[in-house]
């Protein structure tokens, strides 16, 4: 890592798989820590650097005048607190986005008094994002948690506790068929081949897979620590993803790159996902998370136990695979069934 003389921003140097080296540059202050896209002298670069020192700068100003009774103090409580800083950072990012929305419709109230219907207000404001409204009403429901064992609020007042979760429409997660996971495999670009077999025969999620390294790599198993529980397992390597990671020539650094040879984040990982399978004719559109079921499926039709299964992908993403496998098993059962008849 190097500074640069731009305040609060640092360079990370890293070796493409080309053997060239190349500089990436980030922008850490307070809490922060997040790259920035290009170089000093792009656009981008100078928007995006303008963007954080805004965002900082204003909290940092509401911080400083934050009243000890109001609100956008408890929240900054919060955020030096012990338990936020044992979070994972990308936990960290998230949290900071959601308290980063409490603060203009919150911020100067008494925290002891806020109601209800306070809080309903402003997650109603994000109806059209079902998903981020909730996440106000949680990260409510959190700190007010927080604030009551660390006694700066009476015993048991929280008033995001009772609220209700609105009923939202769910769009459900297709899992890979296994005539896609051929067709996927046969038309797509040999990067997009790593990400596949890794995504299929460890059932990881997409921030897991972006994160495991060489060293990770171990012959017959695979380390993973999961960036969202902190557990870390040893995945045995299926015989076919073992026989594609010997046979790559470049092996340093993280597992999955571009074809280009730099690494990828969460985000950029799906969004190459969704370029990939766009540029197959005849392949719907599915998901990363689509493999981590399809996954599952696999395990559970090998004739894995629950707790081979769960070891590997967890409780929760098992059961929901489950659900989708079950109604695939049946529509072929019933077919199946109906052919038979006619014949």
């Amino acid at each position: 890592m190097a500074k640069t003389e731009i305040p609060y921003t640092y360079i990370v140097r890293r070796k493409l798989a080309s053997g060239k080296w190349k500089d990436y540059y980030r922008f850490r202050r307070e809490g922060t820590d997040t790259a920035l896209p290009g170089a000093p002298g792009d656009a981008e670069f100078h928007g995006k650097y303008a963007e954080l020192m805004a965002r900082e700068d204003r909290i940092a100003e509401e911080k400083a005048e934050a009243p000890r009774e109001s609100f956008n103090w408890l929240l900054d409580q919060y955020l030096e607190s012990m338990e936020f800083s044992l979070l994972a950072e990308t936990t960290q990012t998230d949290y900071r986005r959601t308290i980063d929305r409490l603060r203009a419709p919150l911020g100067i109230e008494r925290f002891d008094v806020i109601t209800r219907g306070s809080i309903k207000m402003v997650r109603d404001k994000y109806k059209a994002q079902p998903r981020t409204a909730h996440k106000i009403k949680q990260m409510v429901s959190r700190i007010y948690s927080w604030a009551d064992e660390a006694d700066l609020v009476d015993e048991g007042f929280n008033p995001a506790a009772r609220l209700k979760k609105p009923k939202a429409k769910v769009t459900p997660i297709t899992i890979w068929s296994d005539e896609e996971i051929a067709l996927f495999r046969a038309k797509c670009e040999p990067f997009m081949l790593t990400v596949l077999l890794l995504a299929l025969y460890t059932g990881q999620r997409r921030q897991d897979l972006v994160r495991m390294t060489w060293k990770d790599f171990q012959g017959s198993i695979i380390r993973v620590r999961q960036n969202k529980t902190g557990e870390p397992l040893m995945i045995p390597c299926h015989k076919d993803l073992r026989a594609h990671l010997e046979g790559l020539s470049a092996r340093f650094g993280p597992i999955i790159r571009a074809a280009d040879g730099k690494t990828l984040n969460a985000n950029a990982l799906s969004s190459a996902m969704n370029r990939a399978i766009a540029a197959i004719d005849n392949m719907p559109h599915r998901t990363l998370h689509g493999l981590r079921y399809a996954s599952a499926g696999r395990m559970e039709e090998a004739g894995c136990s629950v707790v081979e299964i769960t070891s590997i992908i967890g409780h929760r993403t098992y059961q929901m695979a489950l659900k989708y496998m079950s109604q695939r098993k049946d529509a072929e059962a019933a077919i199946a069934r109906l052919e038979r008849s006619a014949g």
